[in-house]
């Protein structure tokens, strides 16, 4: 099998980046951790129990779009939240999935609350994940504080209409939002059966291409590429550079973990990979699941059980290509991608359940200073790990450079790192030297962090891991 030579270039070029800066980096303020195990389990023993639920989550159409400031012009398709419940011995842990735009602190603060008195868990053993998808509200602020200082709404939320938390339709969302999740949650742990846990891989590389290209800084004389060459032109061709550019690190792997019962039938399987919910956005205004929902609403009629996707480190990775057949040929092609790692994966040796997070607090630049009115923004990094297997979270939206740097050096052979969970942190944020490509990713809304802001989360995220025991 032939190494990609782009992901093989990018991963030794992070490994030695983080060798160095990890090395000067200084502990952040605010950091700490919280580590939880279950001594009284063995690695060996297998007493994991799984359920999976979901519930319809879509807002009345007259909720404002966030896009373009007016009501949705209709649903083309419903949106939910998507609950896993994991218990061992005692031990719980519960992941939630939104398909909407962010799971923002006040949001995820909320209803981690509700799950956390409802099963009987701590509040830090849930996991709020969103799909980033661009078709569907953003995570709204309950009460006045979004636990990010004096900054509310992101300021996306904010550009072509006021707060809309008294705007009926939008405040009755909230309530739903809330009360469907809880009620997933519920339903899961009510339903756990014993489960083994299976992980296969796909390269899904052909559906997805980073959007960030580096450009060469001298010796172009000029470029026949088309201005405005994009999704939108005519000739687009997502596989074509001119010479003045050069490919962004992109990460190909789909990864699947199925939880299976005692028959070998799918209980529910997550799919995680790194791309933007961006296919059907900008081409209609309507709400909609954009392709995650698509092959998650495939995968349900393909493998049985109620499965899940967990967005990666999506913040410069986008769909290759856009538009209502995007969605389709994804929707179709995935599932069968999907499919065959399932068919073909490998079963893990079972390993006690354990929990850990960090709060880390992120160096901001002046305009996230003031901003926020905070000198360093308080973020969460979060692992859940079974056995061999690593669940690692991000705070808002990190580039693809963070996730690959994080599974290069974790102790967990079988590591997946999410964005878009537990807050918004810095918005984007890169691994340092982003900045210096320009681009919409490190404007000065859209990235608060500084330019090594991305290495403390994949600081925090390595310490984080190396604290939990592993087994081999």
């Amino acid at each position: 099998m032939m190494l990609n030579p782009q992901i093989l270039t990018s991963t030794l070029r992070f490994k030695m980046s983080l060798v160095l800066m990890c090395s000067l980096l200084y502990i952040p303020i605010y950091s700490k951790s919280i580590y939880t195990l279950n001594m009284n389990q063995t690695a060996d023993s297998n007493s994991l129990k799984v359920a999976a639920a979901k519930r319809d989550i879509t807002p009345d159409a007259e909720v404002f779009n966030w896009v373009t400031g007016k009501p949705y012009t209709g649903v083309l398709d419903p949106i939910f939240a998507r609950v896993l419940v994991l218990s061992d011995e005692g031990q719980k842990a519960v992941i939630v999935h939104w398909e909407i735009v962010d799971a923002g602190e006040s949001a995820t603060a909320k209803i981690r609350e509700k799950i956390a008195a409802a099963l009987n868990i701590p509040e830090d053993h849930i996991v709020v994940n969103a799909a980033h998808n661009h078709s569907a509200p953003w995570a709204p602020v309950y009460g006045e504080d979004n636990h990010r200082g004096k900054e509310l709404d992101p300021w996306w939320a904010t550009r072509y209409m006021p707060r809309q938390n008294e705007e009926k339709h939008y405040k009755k969302w909230m309530q739903t939002l809330m009360d469907e999740t809880l009620a997933a949650a519920i339903e899961a742990n009510g339903k756990l059966s014993a489960a083994t846990i299976h992980i296969g891989r796909y390269d899904a590389s052909q559906y997805m291409r980073n959007r960030r290209p580096r450009p060469v800084k001298w010796g172009i004389e000029s470029s026949d590429l088309p201005s405005g060459f994009n999704y939108k032109h005519q000739d687009w061709d997502p596989n074509v550079l001119s010479g003045d550019r050069t490919f962004g690190p992109l990460d190909r792997t789909l990864t699947v973990i199925s939880f299976r019962n005692e028959e070998g039938e799918n209980i529910s399987s997550i799919f995680h990979m790194s791309c933007h919910a961006v296919s059907i956005y900008p081409f209609t205004d309507d709400i909609s699941g954009d392709w995650s929902g698509s092959v998650t609403a495939k995968l349900n009629e393909e493998l049985g059980g109620e499965n899940m996707f967990l967005q990666g480190t999506a913040g410069d990775i986008n769909p290759w290509k856009r538009g209502p057949e995007a969605v389709q040929e994804m929707a179709t092609g995935l599932t069968e991608n999907i499919s065959k790692a399932y068919a073909y994966s490998a079963q893990l040796k079972p390993g006690p359940l354990q929990v850990n997070h960090k709060i880390v607090g992120l160096p901001l630049t002046d305009y996230g200073k003031e901003k926020t009115g905070l000198d360093i923004l308080p973020s969460e990094v979060q692992a859940i790990t079974i056995g061999s297997l690593a669940i690692v979270t991000l705070p808002g939206e990190p580039m693809t450079g963070l996730g690959m740097a994080i599974r290069e050096v974790s102790p967990f052979p079988h590591t997946i790192v999410l964005g878009y969970s537990n807050g918004n942190g810095g918005h984007y944020c890169g691994m340092p030297g982003e900045k210096e490509y320009g681009g919409y990713e490190i404007g000065e809304k859209t990235s608060l962090g500084s330019d090594n802001a991305g290495l403390f989360l994949v600081r925090s995220a390595i310490e984080l891991l190396n604290e939990i025991p592993t087994k081999k």
